[in-house]
């Protein structure tokens, strides 16, 4: 059996950029940054105070006054991707139409989510050659106060189950539960369907059926993506 080890220096696609691609829903549609991305560089927006007291005898003190994550997402336009599809189709709002939600998951699964705001909207450029690609780009910028919910799960996983879920029909939704060892690993899994005519599934493991057959879903552990497991979802028709 192979030694488990810790996470060490994770590499960056270990980590998991989400949004909410439902936003007016009653429970969010979880979709990950994640075909066609090459970047997704994180930066703290901060504002500070800087004073200079007497006791300081002349040397100034800054204090943090607020600070605002934001993710620069930078790639190639994917056609059909729900992420990058969602964000396109906010390129021509204004106000509350650039509003949502966002959740940023670490490789030890420590997770930032909150509202955001979707600037710098770059989809489908026509810059390069010909045969090149359409350029993806935005910026997911935390609106408001943040929720962050720490895991510090430090070993790498070394398995990765999934029971296959019953249920499933035509536009109603089954949730997967894989099951990450040991418990010290970050138990977030990326999902992707096998056959997206048949069943699609979100970020969460939601599992919805389009059409009456068998999809198979593939699942990763995000802090060891090579670590994977598939089960078949049967899907009945309505």
């Amino acid at each position: 059996m192979a030694k488990n080890q810790d996470l060490g220096f994770a590499p960056n696609y270990m980590s998991a950029l989400e949004v909410d691609i439902t936003p007016e829903a009653a429970t969010p549609t979880w979709a990950i940054f994640s075909r066609g991305i090459t970047e997704v560089k994180p930066t703290t927006n901060e504002t500070t105070d800087t004073k200079d007291y007497y006791d300081g005898y002349g040397t100034p003190t800054d204090k943090v006054k607020s600070v605002q994550p934001q993710y620069e997402v930078t790639g190639d336009r994917c056609y059909g991707d729900p992420a990058q599809d969602y964000v396109a189709s906010l390129a021509l709002e204004t106000g509350d139409g650039r509003t949502g939600h966002f959740r940023h998951t670490d490789p030890n699964g420590d997770v930032v989510e909150g509202n955001c705001t979707y600037l710098n909207l770059t989809v489908g450029s026509q810059q390069g050659a010909a045969s090149d690609p359409g350029a993806f780009s935005c910026t997911i910028s935390g609106a408001g106060a943040m929720s962050f919910i720490e895991a510090n799960k430090l070993k790498q996983p070394a398995s990765v189950t999934c029971t296959a879920p019953t249920g499933a029909t035509v536009d109603k939704s089954v949730k997967l539960a894989p099951v990450v060892m040991p418990a010290e690993a970050n138990p977030k899994c990326f999902f992707a369907s096998g056959n997206t005519d048949i069943a699609t599934v979100d970020s969460d493991g939601n599992v919805t059926g389009v059409a009456a057959g068998k999809a198979v879903i593939t699942v990763r552990c995000a802090s060891k993506p090579s670590l994977c497991t598939q089960v078949e979802v049967t899907v009945a028709a309505k």
